[in-house]
C-alpha cells in the first residue's frame, strides 16, 4: 500500500496541474466563493499559477457617457466651400476642434474625394497631425486581388493568433473600396465603418480578418480611445467576449465577431452642427471626460449604410463603454515544492498506519482523510488564495482505499474459488 499510494501521489502531483481535472476542481471551488461571473487564466503550475478575475456590472452612475458628436450636415446656408465637404472644409473643422481645446478626436466620415485639391489635402494633413489621438474610419470589402493592410489599420489591429478560440467564422476583408482615402500619418488609427462584402446583420460587427491581422470596428476603437486604453490590451474569446484592457469593460460577442447584446441608449451625447464651430470662442466642452469628439456624416444624401452607421454610432459606443467591469486579478500560487512533497509524504505514512486498523475504524479514518482533503483544499483557495496539492493527496487516499479493500476481496475470492472444498457424499 505504501508503494501504491506513493506512486499515485507523485504521478498525480506531476501530471494533474493544468489538466481539465485540475481546472474543473478550481472552477468548482471558485463558484463556491465567488457568485459573480469570472475569467480564469493560468494553468495551476508553480510557474503559471491559477488567476481569477471577477466581473462586476456597472451601476447607472458609473457608466461612461458617449462622446460628443459634431454633425457634418447638408450645409444649406453655405458655410463651407462645397457639399459634401471638401478637404479644405475638413481642415477648417478639425482646426476648430484644436482651437477649442479638443485633444482627442475621431472622424466617422470616410475622407475620400475623386479629384481633391492638393492645397486642401496639405491643409487637411496638417490638421490631422495636430491631435494627440485621432481615430479614422473607412469601409472595407473583399476583392479578387488582396491588398496589404494599411499602416493605420495595422496599428489598430492584433494578430489573429492572439485570439482565443476558433476564428474561422470571422468575415474576411482584403481591401478598401475607396481609392485615395485619407487615413492620416504615423500616429492615427483606423477602424471599419462597414463591411461591404457582408450582408446587413441585426447586431453590430466588431471584428474582421485582414490577412493575418484582426481589424476592429470604428466604434470599438473610439471606445478604447475614450477609456484611455490601447489595442494591445484587448483580449478576445471567440463566441464569448471582448475584454478591453486589464479591468474591462467586457462586451459579449458571437462566433462571427458581432456584438451579442442590444444597444443601450440611456445617455445620448450632445450633437453640435459643424458650422457653429467657425465663430465659437469659448471651449467646446467644460470637461475632458467626454473626449474624443466625433465628426459624423449626417448628410441626407449619404448612402443608406452610412446614415445607419451614423445613427447607431453613439449607442454602439455607449454600449461598449458601459459593459461589465472587471475586478483586479487574484493569484492562487502554489506552496514551495519541498513543502508539497513533505505534506504528501506525511499523508502516505498516515495512510499506511490507517491500513493496520480494524475494518470499522479504517473506514472511518479513510472517510475523515477524504473529507479533510476536500475541505482544506477549498478553504485554502477560498480564503488564503493558495492552491494546495489536494488532488494528488485525494488520489493517494483513494489508492490506499482500493489497496486495503482489494486485499480483503482477493482473500475472499481465493477462499471461495481457489481453495479445494471437501466432497460430502450422502449415503
Amino acid at each position: 500500500m505504501l508503494i501504491a499510494a506513493a506512486v499515485t501521489a507523485i504521478f498525480c502531483w506531476k501530471i494533474i496541474p493544468g489538466t481539465i481535472v485540475d481546472r474543473a476542481v478550481f472552477t468548482g471551488i471558485a463558484h463556491i466563493f465567488d457568485k459573480s461571473p469570472f475569467f480564469i487564466s493560468g494553468n495551476g503550475s508553480h510557474a503559471k499559477a491559477w488567476k481569477l478575475q471577477s466581473i462586476a456590472e456597472k451601476s447607472d452612475s458609473a457608466q461612461t457617457p458617449a462622446p460628443a458628436i459634431v454633425s457634418l450636415g447638408d450645409d444649406l446656408e453655405g458655410f463651407f466651400q462645397s457639399s459634401p465637404a471638401s478637404p479644405i472644409d475638413l481642415a477648417v473643422i478639425l482646426s476648430n476642434f484644436q482651437r477649442l481645446g479638443v485633444k482627442k478626436a475621431a472622424t466617422a466620415a470616410a475622407l475620400a474625394w475623386d479629384a481633391p485639391d492638393p492645397i486642401g489635402l496639405a491643409a487637411l494633413d496638417k490638421a490631422i497631425g495636430g491631435f494627440e489621438s485621432l481615430v479614422m474610419a473607412a469601409p472595407l470589402s473583399r476583392g479578387a486581388v488582396p491588398e496589404p493592410v494599411p499602416p493605420a489599420f495595422r496599428r489598430a489591429s492584433i494578430a489573429i493568433d492572439a485570439i482565443h478560440g476558433d476564428t474561422a467564422l470571422l468575415p474576411v476583408v482584403n481591401r478598401i473600396p475607396l481609392p485615395g482615402i485619407i487615413l492620416g500619418g504615423g500616429s492615427t488609427l483606423a477602424g471599419f465603418q462597414a463591411l461591404e462584402s457582408e450582408p446587413d446583420a441585426e447586431f453590430v460587427q466588431l471584428i474582421a480578418r485582414w490577412n493575418d491581422r484582426a481589424v476592429f470596428a470604428f466604434p470599438l476603437l473610439t471606445a478604447l480611445q475614450q477609456l484611455g486604453l490601447t489595442v494591445d490590451g484587448v483580449e478576445i474569446q471567440m463566441g464569448k467576449s471582448i475584454k478591453l484592457g486589464p479591468v474591462g469593460p467586457i462586451i459579449s460577442i458571437d462566433s462571427y465577431g458581432r456584438m451579442a447584446l442590444p444597444l443601450k441608449t440611456a445617455s445620448l451625447p450632445p450633437i453640435i452642427p459643424a458650422e457653429t464651430l467657425i465663430d465659437r470662442s469659448e471651449p467646446l466642452f467644460s470637461s475632458k471626460a467626454i473626449e474624443p469628439v466625433i465628426l459624423r456624416d449626417d448628410r441626407s444624401l449619404a448612402e443608406p449604410g452610412t446614415r445607419k452607421f451614423s445613427e447607431q454610432l453613439p449607442a454602439v459606443i455607449f454600449t461598449i463603454t458601459s459593459g461589465a467591469a472587471l475586478y483586479p486579478e487574484r493569484d492562487y500560487p502554489r506552496i514551495p515544492i519541498y513543502l508539497e512533497l513533505m505534506l504528501l509524504f506525511i499523508l502516505i505514512l498516515l495512510l499506511a498506519a490507517i491500513c493496520t486498523l480494524p475494518t470499522s475504524q479504517r473506514k472511518m479514518a479513510f472517510l475523515l482523510i477524504i473529507t479533510d482533503c476536500l475541505f482544506i483544499q477549498a478553504v485554502a483557495a477560498g480564503y488564503a488564495h493558495l492552491w494546495l496539492p489536494g488532488i494528488p493527496a485525494l488520489a493517494a487516499t483513494l489508492s490506499a482505499v482500493l489497496f486495503s479493500y482489494g486485499k480483503n476481496i482477493m482473500a475472499k475470492f481465493r477462499a471461495l474459488f481457489l481453495t479445494p472444498q471437501p466432497l460430502n457424499f450422502q449415503p
